[in-house]
């Protein structure tokens, strides 16, 4: 895709730039010093950098949400540091927030490589959830946001734009996947009011693409706010990239529930020191089974995962054991790769889990 995306003619709206770099330049500054979390990254592949942002309250041991956001045209990510950590922080995900090669927009034939440059290199040192990878922007960031959502195959699970302008698109390049787009405008913005708002309304609803929006009256266009960004990057977090597959696969040593996609495995240590792995007994079922230890006819544990989405918004465990040997239970959603783990200790009556917040529902 070779689209170069400008904001404005030049000529008139630079001063709008040089007004929000200067204000912003001291604080970004200081966050670069003091923020938790916050790292910079060379891009061999195409001479340019990346930001990553990872909120330091947010749990790393499963897979994190990541949200690529895009600066404006004559920006760089550094300008938006006071206006998008936080957000992130609290919606609870990554951030990776990449410089267009040029500078002055995005569409460079060397601009999807530094994402996807980015991406690689967040996914090797993260676990990321891949179906909740999605794409944010301002200005002309917000608009080559939703330009690479929909013209390129890059399974981005949702688009959060930010005063952006409109640029045509025909038709959508994955047919399995139209990713909601949730946009913002102040009132006072160019593109609210001079035909691009209006303009993106009508083709998403050609092309079936679900859009929302939240308008704030009296705001221009360089002006942004935690509270709507915020709102925003929780509206990309809420989406998901469907097509994900179970990936359990029945074995001797471990249980595959609820059709495949929780897997359970227990590992054992008894009096004499030997150690080992749970058999699976043949009269398991789709949602519940059992395992034995020592003898295929004396049963040791029970496990059963249950969807209790609808009422609390878990993935419930409940097992039962009679034995006092040592034994950890962990049982995983292999769309998610979230655990839930229980510990028997040796020589101790195991007691029954029932753990109705067992397993997050995405």
């Amino acid at each position: 895709m070779e689209v170069m995306v400008h904001l404005f003619p030049r000529t008139r709206f630079r001063p709008l730039w040089i007004a929000l770099v200067l204000a912003l330049g001291a604080a970004a500054a200081w966050a670069q010093e003091s923020t938790p979390g916050l790292e910079y990254f060379d891009i061999p592949a195409t001479g340019t950098y990346f930001w990553r942002y990872v909120p330091p309250d947010l749990p790393t041991d499963r897979p994190v949400p990541v949200v690529v956001f895009l600066h404006g045209s004559g920006g760089k990510p550094e300008n938006y540091f006071p206006y998008i950590l936080g957000p992130a922080r609290v919606a609870g995900c990554v951030l990776v927030m990449p410089h267009s090669k040029n500078g002055l927009g995005w569409g460079d034939p060397a601009d999807e490589l530094t994402i996807t440059e980015s991406l690689r290199m967040t996914r090797a040192a993260l676990p990321v959830d891949e179906r909740r990878i999605s794409v944010s922007g301002h200005s002309a960031g917000g608009a080559y946001a939703y330009l690479l959502a929909y013209q390129e195959r890059l399974r981005f699970s949702a688009v959060f734009s930010m005063g952006a302008r409109y640029y045509p698109v025909d038709a959508i390049a994955d047919p399995s996947y139209k990713a909601p787009i949730r946009m913002y405008y102040g009132t006072n913005d160019p593109n609210y009011f001079g035909g691009s708002y209006e303009s993106l309304k009508q083709q998403w609803q050609r092309l079936g693409i679900p859009w929302e929006e939240e308008i704030r009256q009296g705001a221009q266009h360089q002006e942004m706010y935690n509270a709507t960004t915020t709102r925003g990057f929780e509206f990309l977090l809420s989406k998901s990239y469907p097509g994900a597959e179970p990936s359990c696969t029945a074995g001797p040593d471990h249980l595959c529930l609820g059709g495949g996609r929780y897997r359970a495995d227990v590992v054992w240590k008894d009096f004499s020191g030997r150690t080992g792995t749970g058999t699976v007994a043949s009269c398991s079922t789709a949602d519940s089974g059992l395992f034995w230890f020592f003898d295929p006819t004396n049963w040791e544990l029970m496990v059963k995962v249950l969807d209790g989405c609808a009422l609390n918004g878990h993935h419930w465990v409940f097992a039962a054991a009679t034995t006092t040997v040592e034994y950890t239970l962990k049982v995983t959603d292999t769309l998610t790769g979230e655990t839930a783990v229980y510990h028997n200790l040796l020589g101790t009556p195991a007691v029954a889990v029932n753990d109705t917040n067992a397993l997050d529902c995405p």
